[in-house]
């Protein structure tokens, strides 16, 4: 055979006599092990998972997550801390890394397993990734480094007994670099290092600086409204003061429009409202969260004291006793709700307590902003109520009882005055009040002589029952 044809078929043997001696390899049991298990050789940092099957891997895996648990030493200069690991939130993605395992030598180009496989026969030492919650994890060093610790301080708004407006100054921070040891954690735990980790403390801005606050323009009172209410009502009260502090420390920006249901939210016992009285179809009935309405009410005149514009708002179905007829306004969630714009070039700043039994509102901007306010209302149309006869016969024939007492109706007109240097610059009609007129309801008794039921009985409970409607609008 010619040299040349020899050559030829060596070039053409070779190759194919070293794939199948490949192919034989990887065929054997030797070389990858039963398709189920992990191939021999691998280790997940010092834990041997050859020839595991799914569930001893996840089994050893959660035992190797436990022991990275272990509390850890920080320090700080000459100072040490103990840091817990287990409230950190340190995990292994356990299932994750036993597919990793498993799939070593099983995927890929033929050529790529055989590397795979030859490299698992030498020994391969997998690095697990570490999973740590880095808000847990400066929870746990804020605590334990409390000394060491300066939280920033953001700038805002002093606000003086005579309504003057003072900026408090903002204030960098030192605070331990979360990032650089959660990072130092997990390279201390895969190589095995029990040394103490230093701690790395970092400057930390204010979230709001002096600057920032400087240039909201906040500088002035533009304008207050005070309710009065009966502080012995507790579960009144004590709703009140609830969505007042909903309000208190509220900034609005330029031209922002706030809705009091967002601010101040669900009306429920979660956010700690009490049942109380509120109006419903014209009556007073005990419900969640009675007694928001003044607040609502209260911050309707303030932001027409602040000749800020009402974008939206509703009156009540009957006049209320704590403020001026014509200038209410009632809300109720997701349903009936009060709107007002910032319509300045500047931020405001909202002011919202209780104090005994008054609900003071102040709202504060530039006073470039400043106007002297007057609110007039009056009633323009009065509604008589209707007396509405009803036959009742737990009543004995011939009496007649006062269920429900009539109550006048009202039409109220209001308009807000500015000025400004003692000169009227704009009087602006604001929107009809109507509230409707309340039936008087008499029980005409139709019961035959001898009822078990006696009138005066009954006079007695609607009695109570009326004066306990009239104390509560006294409220």
């Amino acid at each position: 055979m010619a040299k040349g044809n020899l050559k030829r078929i060596r070039i053409i043997v070779l190759p194919l006599v070293f794939m199948i001696g490949v192919a034989v390899y990887l065929a054997s049991q030797m070389s990858f092990g039963p398709p189920d298990r992990i191939l021999p050789g691998i280790y997940m940092l010092n834990i041997n998972l050859s020839l595991m099957n799914h569930d001893q891997a996840m089994l050893s895996l959660k035992k190797l997550e436990q022991e990275l648990q272990r509390p850890l030493t920080v320090k700080f200069k000459d100072m040490t801390w103990t840091l817990p690991m287990e409230r950190v939130g340190l995990k292994l993605n356990c299932q994750q890394e036993v597919q990793r395992a498993m799939g070593i030598g099983r995927s890929g180009s033929l050529w790529q397993r055989f590397l795979e496989r030859r490299q698992a026969h030498r020994g391969i030492r997998l690095q697990p990734e570490i999973i740590i919650d880095s808000g847990l994890l400066e929870k746990q060093v804020s605590e334990v480094t409390e000394d060491i610790l300066l939280p920033p301080r953001d700038a805002g708004l002093i606000i003086n007994a005579d309504d003057t407006v003072e900026i408090s100054p903002g204030q960098s921070g030192r605070l331990v670099d979360i990032d650089r040891l959660r990072q130092d954690i997990c390279q201390n735990l895969l190589q095995g290092n029990q040394s103490p980790i230093e701690l790395k403390l970092v400057e930390v801005p204010p979230a709001r600086t002096t600057e920032e606050v400087k240039a909201m323009g906040v500088d002035a009172l533009l304008g207050m409204f005070s309710t009065q209410f009966d502080p012995n009502k507790v579960n009144r009260a004590y709703n009140v003061s609830v969505a007042a502090a909903a309000l208190d420390g509220l900034i609005v920006s330029p031209w922002e429009i706030i809705s009091f249901n967002e601010v101040v939210g669900p009306r429920s016992t979660e956010a700690g409202y009490k049942n109380a009285p509120i109006i419903v179809n014209n009556e007073l009935v005990d419900g969640l969260g009675g007694g928001v309405c003044q607040v609502s009410t209260t911050l309707y005149n303030a932001v027409l004291l602040a000749n800020l514009e009402v974008v939206e708002r509703t009156n009540h179905s009957i006049p209320i006793p704590y403020v001026p007829i014509g200038r209410d306004a009632t809300v109720v969630f997701d349903t009936v709700d009060f709107k007002f714009k910032n319509n300045t070039d500047d931020w405001l700043y909202i002011q919202s307590f209780v104090t005994g039994g008054r609900l003071t509102i102040k709202i504060f901007g530039n006073h470039k902003f400043k106007r002297d306010v007057v609110i007039r209302s009056w009633v323009e149309e009065t509604y008589q109520p209707k007396t509405v006869v009803e036959k009742d016969y737990g009543i004995r024939m011939g009496d007649r009882v006062v269920k429900q007492k009539g109550a006048r109706g009202y039409r109220a007109a209001a308009e807000r005055i500015v000025m400004q240097d003692g000169k009227v610059i704009k009087v602006e009609k604001l929107p009809y009040s109507v509230y409707r007129a309340r039936d008087q309801i008499i029980s005409q008794g139709m019961a035959p002589p001898g009822s078990v039921l006696k009138t005066s009985d009954l006079l007695k409970d609607h009695a109570r029952e009326s004066e306990k409607n009239e104390e509560i609008l006294q409220e």
